[in-house]
């Protein structure tokens, strides 16, 4: 695979690789490393120049891959005249899902006094919160978060990381940052400067790969 923004600096030079599950895996890597433009490509947002990149087994832009997959970037796109709750109704509306659990997870957030709050209004930790919560809506086969504990309090953390690993017990989720300061060191960590040709993580039919 062959990837970037510009193709006199491309990111990823001739790489082939897989991440497999249920796992939960670190991506690790320095500043302009690729994190970012991992997280593009398993989204489908962003395309190769060559190559393909798989999610399930389905292209990353096919919309087969939608439905199962979640992706929850470091900076969060919100509507800052919507409420809190309307963003979590919204985010269901989009999958056609009930809003009543994904309001009780926010509530278990710590959220429940700002769910009515214009969401120009939150807090950073609080905008973090609403951002995963729509981010992760439903039932899905993987996940890739971008940063999720940034400006996060202690107990919107210990919650998060409780989540994050009942779902690695059944799904692929894959962690890009920095550090995660021993929260999880039960994950896999892989740095973006020494992926090469691999596959990684537990056997199962969850994957994000690229070829």
């Amino acid at each position: 695979m062959f990837a970037g923004y510009s193709a006199e600096h491309p990111v990823y030079e001739d790489l082939s690789f897989a991440f497999t599950g249920p796992a939960l895996i670190h991506l690790q890597g320095k500043n302009g490393s690729g994190k970012s433009t991992f997280v593009e490509l398993a989204s489908g947002y962003l395309s190769p120049w060559a190559g393909t990149v798989f999610v399930n087994g389905a292209r990353a832009d096919d919309p087969e891959s939608r439905s199962r997959r979640r992706v929850c970037r470091s900076e969060a796109a919100i509507f800052a005249q919507m409420t809190a709750r309307d963003h979590l109704v919204f985010a269901c509306i989009a999958r056609d899902l009930d809003p009543g659990p994904e309001i009780l997870r926010a509530t278990s957030l710590g959220m429940e006094p700002w769910l009515g709050e214009n969401a120009g209004n939150l807090s950073t930790g609080n905008v973090r919160k609403l951002w995963y919560v729509m981010n992760t809506v439903g039932q899905f086969d993987c996940v890739v978060l971008d940063e999720p504990f940034n400006g996060t309090d202690t107990e919107g953390v210990a919650y998060m990381v409780e989540e994050i690993r009942r779902w690695a017990e059944s799904k692929l989720v894959v962690i890009v940052t920095h550090s995660l300061q021993d929260l999880l060191p039960e994950a896999v960590t892989v740095r973006l400067e020494d992926l090469k040709t691999q596959i990684i993580g537990g056997p199962g039919d969850r994957s994000v790969g690229a070829k």
